[in-house]
């Protein structure tokens, strides 16, 4: 339990999974997972690794990512993140927060080929690095402050899987390794500590969560192609524009 990070707010996927009913949410973006991993310490539980790296299942799709200078641009609007084991109860997983001035626009004008947050790797800011690109989006987290491990993210998982999060404003990206996206086990090992999954499908929806708060007076954004949860499979030609 002292590993426990004093950290803020964020979400995973419900319609798909084994958990109490989804809230719905305007711009839930889910997508799916090539790689998701998780590593604890062997004789403690306590967390180690987690990472995850998502691309898009269709050929020459793409994600949709903030508007540079918009209103979800992560190096105005700051971020959350979070690692669930989802037969646990989701109020107990913490969010690790990812301040907007640890983020950086990439592109020659800044935001127009993605967003890098760079951490510290430390038990407040264990996130080394999170990437959201058109192409990708992957994140890395190392140290006791990676996952809530031993408590309740314990190993083994089993079928009802791991669930992530990426919360910016309004949008939440999601990802679910597990019996229902179909996610192929490579191991769930409490005697080494590692849990891997690769080859999950996105789920139907992401998992219940609160509500990320938002600021006063912040403008509604239009998400591009319509429907958010839809938007990766949108081809990469408008994207950016």
């Amino acid at each position: 339990m002292e590993a426990r990070r004093i950290r803020t707010a964020l979400v995973v996927a419900a319609g798909v999974s084994l958990l109490a009913p989804p809230v719905a949410r305007s711009f839930d973006i889910p997508v799916p997972a090539k790689v998701h991993l998780a590593k604890v310490d062997k004789n403690t539980g306590a967390a180690k690794v987690a990472k995850i790296v998502n691309k898009p299942a269709v050929k020459g799709a793409v994600f949709v990512i903030p508007e540079p200078g918009g209103p979800n641009d992560p190096t105005e609007m700051s971020g959350t993140l979070r690692f669930c084991k989802l037969s646990a109860p989701l109020g107990e997983c913490t969010p690790i927060n990812l301040p907007a001035a640890q983020w950086k626009g990439l592109g020659k004008v800044p935001g127009t080929k993605g967003y890098k947050y760079k951490g510290a790797g430390s038990l407040t800011d264990p996130c080394k690095v999170v990437i959201l690109k058109p192409e990708v989006v992957k994140a890395v987290c190392k140290g006791p402050g990676a996952l809530d491990a031993p408590d309740p993210f314990s190993l083994p998982i089993g079928p009802a899987g791991v669930g992530w999060e990426l919360v910016i404003g309004p949008l939440r990206y999601c990802a679910e390794s597990s019996a229902a996206t179909g996610a192929t086990v490579k191991k769930d090992d409490p005697a080494k500590g590692v849990w891997k999954a690769i080859k999950a499908s996105a789920p139907l929806e992401c998992f219940a969560s609160a509500p990320t708060p938002t600021p006063p007076g912040t403008p509604t954004p239009t998400p591009p192609y319509g429907s958010a949860s839809r938007a990766f499979f949108a081809p990469a030609a408008g994207l950016l524009q």
